[in-house]
């Protein structure tokens, strides 16, 4: 007699743009093990008018780990990073402010990093993903 087991569907919501990185830190956890965050302001709307929205973000693969180590360094010196990003595991947090309002952080995992500028000048790009690189990753 054999069993089968039932294949599980995943539904991913990822988030792909360009922002701002800061606030690069160590969180440790009572329990569990240390992780590497970062804030994200994305930007959006018209380039004339440009508004942004920040992603606190759990660093979350090797690469992207070791891609923001790097831009460590120039977040503490007050330069402008800037990177394009793909995000995933998107949800809201709600916390109370100082002043006792409701207020509302929007929590994702930084999956993979495709280019970096700092201050202006390119410093990493990304190698292109294939096809069926993308789809795993899509899939993952």
């Amino acid at each position: 007699m054999t069993t089968s087991t039932p294949s599980q569907s995943y539904f991913n919501l990822h988030v792909s743009g360009l922002g701002y990185v800061s606030r690069i830190r160590e969180v440790t956890v009572k329990r569990g093990s240390p992780f590497l965050a970062c804030t994200i302001a994305a930007l959006h709307g018209s380039a004339d008018n440009v508004e942004y929205t920040k992603f606190d973000c759990r660093v979350s693969g090797a690469e992207a780990e070791k891609l923001i180590r790097r831009c460590m360094d120039a977040v503490n010196a007050d330069k402008k990073v800037l990177l394009g990003f793909n995000l995933g595991d998107l949800y809201p947090d709600l916390y109370e402010k100082k002043d006792g309002t409701p207020g509302v952080a929007l929590k994702a995992r930084l999956l993979r990093i495709d280019w970096i500028k700092v201050d202006g000048n390119s410093v990493y790009t990304a190698p292109p993903r294939d096809a069926a690189g993308a789809e795993a990753a899509e899939a993952a």
